[in-house]
C-alpha cells in the first residue's frame, strides 16, 4: 500500500518512500452524522485536518464526497468556522460508498491522482480500491491524531472491499461490445410502457380527484389530500430523450406541486380529461411549452416563471422588502453548469449546455419571509399566507446547492393559529405534525419562504 504519514501537520513518506511530487488534490471520504445533523467525531477529525491541510499546502483542491445531508455540514464547518474559501472545494454529494466516491473521482471530475483522507480504519480498503480501479492514489496516515488506534470494523472493512472488487470486476467487463442501441431501443420500450401504466393510474387518480370535489377547501389543499392516498414519493424516471411523461401516483416535493397546480387548474376551468391534465403541465415544465432538454424548467423559479406568464398562479411576495417579506434572494442560477456531471448526457450536448448557460444568465430575484418571522401567529401580518398557499422553502447559498435558490415546497395549513403545512416527505406525503416554525428554525439550509397562489379565475 502507498501511504505518506500526516505528522507534525506536514505529510512525510513512510518506509523510506518519499511523499509524490506534485499531488494537490484530496479526497476527503464523508461519514454519518450525529442525529441532530451535526459533525460526528470521525467528521470532526477528518474536518480539522482538512483545515490544518489547507493551511499548511495553500495550492490544494479538497474534494469531499459522500451522501448531500455530511457534505453540506463539512463544507459549511470549513467555509464559517475554518474561514477555508469556497473556491477549494468541490462537492460530490452522490458518493453513497466508499466505491462510488472513488468512482466519481474519474468520471465526473477527470482525477486519477490524489490523495484520499479518511480514518485509519478504513484507509486499507479505500486505496485498495483505488488502486483496482487504476488511479495513482495514496492515502493519508492520521494515526497520530486519532486517540483510538484499534480497528473495531475489521470484519466489515473485508467484506466490504470484496464486494468493492465486485463492482470494479462488473464495470470492467467489455459491454461496450455490446450494440448501445439495443440498450437504447430497450429503454425506449420500457419508458412507452411505463407511460401506459401511468396513464392508466393517472385516469384513476384524475376522476376520483375530480368526484365530489369539496368546495370548502382551496383546490391545492383538497387535491394534495387526493394524492395523499397510496402515492410514492422520491420518483426518478431517468430519459436520454426528453419526454414528457406525468404520473400523479410518483412524485417528489416539485412534482407533486406541479401535479396539484394542473389538477386545480383543470377544475378551475373545467377541462378534465388526462390530455387537458398533461397540457398544464407541459406549459409549467416547460418553457412556453415546448419539450426538450434545453426549454425544461429545471429551476422552481423557472416553472413558476412560466406559471406566472400563463396565467396559472401569482406571486404574493412584494418586489421589494416589505414586512413580512424583508428577506431579499437575488442572485444568479449556475447549479447545473456548475455541476454539469450530475446531467449527463444532455449537458454534454454543446447546445443544451450552451442554451441552459444562457438561460442561467438571468438573476432571479424576489423576497421572501425569514424563518424567524414564521413564529407569527396567524392574526398578524403571517396571515398574509393563505390554505393551499405554495410556500417555497428558500435555500442558504453556503451550502451543497450554490447556485440553487429553493430547497424544498411547502402547502401552507394554518391550524389553530399556527402555520403548518403539507409536504413530500423521504417516503410518503403527509400534513405536518410540526409547524412551519419548529420544522425550520434547526435547518440551518432553510432561511425562509416565498408564496405563491393559484388564481381563481381563468386566465
Amino acid at each position: 500500500m502507498r501511504y505518506v504519514k500526516l505528522h507534525h501537520d506536514r505529510l512525510q513518506g513512510l518506509k523510506g518512500k518519499q511523499v509524490p511530487e506534485g499531488v494537490k488534490v484530496c479526497l476527503v471520504l464523508g461519514a454519518k452524522l450525529r442525529p441532530d445533523n451535526s459533525l460526528s467525531p470521525i467528521l470532526q477529525l477528518r474536518v480539522r485536518l482538512v483545515s490544518i491541510l489547507a493551511n499548511t499546502y495553500p495550492d490544494w483542491l479538497f474534494y469531499i464526497s459522500g451522501c448531500r445531508a455530511d457534505t453540506t455540514v463539512i463544507y459549511r464547518t470549513l467555509v464559517e468556522e475554518y474561514h477555508i474559501p469556497e473556491e477549494r472545494f468541490v462537492l460530490d454529494s452522490c458518493g453513497y460508498n466508499t466505491f462510488r466516491s472513488l468512482w466519481d473521482m474519474n468520471l465526473f471530475f477527470k482525477q486519477t491522482r490524489f490523495y484520499i483522507l479518511t480514518s485509519s480504519f478504513h484507509i486499507a480498503r479505500s486505496v485498495r480500491i483505488a488502486r483496482w480501479l487504476g488511479y495513482d492514489a495514496w492515502g493519508i496516515d492520521i494515526s497520530d491524531y486519532e486517540k483510538v488506534k484499534s480497528n473495531p470494523y475489521y470484519w466489515r472493512e473485508q467484506l466490504a472491499a470484496l464486494r468493492s472488487l465486485w463492482l470494479v470486476f462488473c464495470i470492467r467487463t467489455p459491454l461496450s461490445r455490446i450494440s448501445t442501441s439495443f440498450f437504447h431501443n430497450r429503454l425506449l420500450r420500457r419508458l412507452r410502457r411505463n407511460e401506459q401504466q401511468f396513464d392508466a393510474q393517472n385516469e384513476q387518480i384524475l376522476q376520483r380527484a375530480m368526484k365530489n370535489v369539496d368546495q370548502s377547501l382551496p383546490p391545492t389543499e383538497y387535491f394534495f389530500q387526493q394524492l395523499m392516498e397510496g402515492v410514492a414519493t422520491e420518483f426518478t424516471q431517468p430519459m436520454e430523450e426528453e419526454h414528457l411523461m406525468v404520473s400523479l401516483s410518483h412524485v417528489d416535493c416539485t412534482t407533486v406541486i406541479e401535479d396539484v397546480l394542473a389538477l386545480a387548474l383543470c377544475y378551475r376551468d373545467g377541462r378534465t380529461t388526462l390530455a387537458d391534465l398533461k397540457d398544464y403541465y407541459r406549459r409549467m415544465h416547460y418553457q412556453d411549452g415546448v419539450v426538450s432538454f434545453a426549454t425544461r424548467n429545471h429551476y422552481f423559479t423557472w416553472i413558476m416563471q412560466s406559471a406566472i406568464k400563463e396565467g396559472f398562479v401569482e406571486r404574493i411576495s412584494p418586489d421589494e422588502p416589505a414586512f413580512p417579506f424583508t428577506g431579499l434572494m437575488d442572485l444568479q442560477l449556475n447549479y447545473m453548469t456548475r455541476n454539469k456531471y450530475l446531467f449527463r448526457p444532455q449537458m454534454d450536448d454543446e447546445d443544451n449546455y450552451k442554451a441552459i448557460a444562457l438561460r442561467q444568465q438571468q438573476r432571479v430575484r424576489f423576497t421572501y419571509i425569514p424563518r424567524e418571522l414564521l413564529n407569527m401567529p396567524q392574526d398578524s401580518e403571517l396571515g398574509v399566507i393563505r390554505d393551499g398557499d405554495i410556500m417555497a422553502v428558500v435555500c442558504d447559498q453556503h451550502t451543497w446547492a450554490r447556485g440553487v435558490e429553493i430547497k424544498h415546497l411547502l402547502i401552507a395549513k394554518w391550524i389553530s393559529g399556527r402555520l403548518h403545512f403539507y409536504h413530500a416527505t423521504g417516503n410518503r406525503l403527509e400534513l405536518s405534525n410540526t409547524d412551519a416554525y419548529t420544522f425550520m428554525k434547526d435547518k440551518f439550509t432553510m432561511i425562509g419562504v416565498a408564496v405563491y397562489r393559484l388564481k381563481y379565475d381563468a386566465a
